[in-house]
């Protein structure tokens, strides 16, 4: 009987994923579409769907007043009550409350906690009892701190700072002490949890330093098929037009990018980049002044004293299939963070197959290799990024060879890593120990 209920269990999982935000199912009947954010967890609940021996249970928190439970499928939504930031009170007796609640209705054998950004799994965590968990690895917050102002210069930071960021104490400065201060909650949950998947080596590197006693398992993470089945091509794209990541934040580095544009822009006057996500807010009255925040404000003013307004076109947020469309019709893909585990968004773009120039950063040279598959350059030197620009735009013959090979190798990186079979291989392995 032990031998039998082992198996089953095993092969029969009920799996209680933590997340930051509403995905899946509940994101498209709150929103009424899909989410454009964790794009790998979409994929997976995808494969989960046509799995008969999983269910997967899926918490996130947010201002609501009391616990919410949505059904879709074999997938339980709950939202928790709480402030979805750094400010949760993990502390509380309801926090925890309610977590046994969960617990205790779902019986799940495994939690996977989402990234350690927020501090809500500690309660989590701290009702769980014997149920194993394991912890997914994105942002890795202590090296976010480490080099949050991204080479900005005593100067940029000085006009950086805005009325709304020096009230609410959300100064480039204050943010990065914030970063750092929250890395003390990334360590104890790793820690509480005892097990940390990885994508790489440079991410284990930071976990052997914070936590000594934990179970590290590697599994690279899935890429959603919007842009494997849309190809790259030297007829289709547009000349001189460049795509970045998303650039809100000092980390992904917009601000360098806006730097080596000035010098690819004297080679080639009519080069336009595309960035996506939300644009810039126009400033023009005292409300718009008083809510613009620092990083925001010193872009406004790059672009006008770079003489770059008519180079920046934002594409508004997009869906997995926007941008891989999107990506497909430039010239050039640019990931130029200060720091990043492992850029979903470059695989993407590797993908698609649109030719690549990418920051040596965290984990990135461990798939990015420079003139195989892609341009690489160290951060702070955007004249070597203006250099792989301007290469990328005079030769077409450079472009095909970084586009065949960088498709080449994400597509024998997903047949040899499926990211779902993967996960539940883990699942698996905790579930044994």
């Amino acid at each position: 009987l032990y031998l039998y209920s082992r198996f089953f269990i095993i092969n029969n999982m009920k799996v209680l994923w933590i997340v930051n935000k509403p995905i899946g199912a509940l994101h498209e009947k709150l929103f009424g579409k899909k989410s454009t954010g964790g794009l790998w967890m979409e994929a997976m609940l995808e494969r989960s769907r046509r799995d008969q021996s999983i269910s997967i249970v899926i918490v996130n928190i947010s201002l609501v007043k009391e616990v919410q439970k949505y059904v879709f499928k074999n997938e339980m939504y709950y939202t928790i009550p709480g402030t979805p930031d750094s400010t949760y009170d993990y502390k509380s007796k309801l926090a925890h409350e309610y977590w046994r609640e969960i617990f205790k209705t779902e019986k799940p054998d495994l939690i996977e906690l989402w990234g350690t950004e927020l501090p809500f799994g500690i309660p989590a965590l701290e009702e769980a009892g014997n149920i194993p968990s394991v912890v997914y690895v994105q942002g890795i917050l202590d090296s976010i701190g480490r080099y949050y102002q991204a080479g900005l210069t005593a100067e940029e930071l000085r006009k950086s700072r805005t009325f709304r960021d020096v009230i609410t104490g959300s100064t480039i400065k204050k943010i990065q002490k914030g970063y750092l201060k929250r890395a003390v909650i990334e360590t104890k949950l790793a820690s509480m949890s005892k097990n940390i998947i990885v994508e790489n080596q440079w991410a284990e590197s930071y976990y052997m330093r914070m936590c000594h006693d934990i179970r590290v398992f590697k599994c690279p993470l899935s890429i959603s098929e919007a842009f494997s089945s849309v190809e790259w091509s030297v007829d289709k794209m547009q000349r001189h037009t460049i795509m970045c990541s998303a650039a809100n934040y000092p980390i992904k580095g917009l601000h360098m990018l806006l730097k080596a544009l000035t010098i690819v822009k004297i080679h080639y006057p009519n080069v336009k980049l595309f960035v996506p996500g939300t644009p810039l807010r126009p400033v023009n009255s005292i409300k718009s002044w008083m809510k613009q925040n620092g990083y925001d404000k010193l872009i406004h003013s790059m672009i006008t004293e770079l003489g770059l307004k008519d180079v920046i076109l934002y594409t508004g947020r997009l869906t997995a299939e926007g941008m891989a469309k999107k990506m497909s019709e430039v010239n050039a893909f640019v990931m130029c963070s200060a720091i990043e585990n492992h850029s979903s968004t470059l695989k993407e773009a590797m993908s698609v197959g649109v030719p690549c120039v990418a920051s040596y950063v965290g984990g990135v040279p461990e798939y990015a290799h420079n003139r195989e598959n892609c341009l690489l350059y160290r951060f702070e030197d955007y004249e070597h990024l203006a250099l792989n620009l301007i290469n990328l735009f005079r030769s077409q013959d450079l472009c095909k060879k970084l586009s065949i090979q960088s498709r080449f190798d994400m597509k024998k990186s997903c047949e040899q890593n499926d990211f779902y079979q993967i996960s539940k291989d883990i699942y698996r392995a905790i579930l044994n120990r």
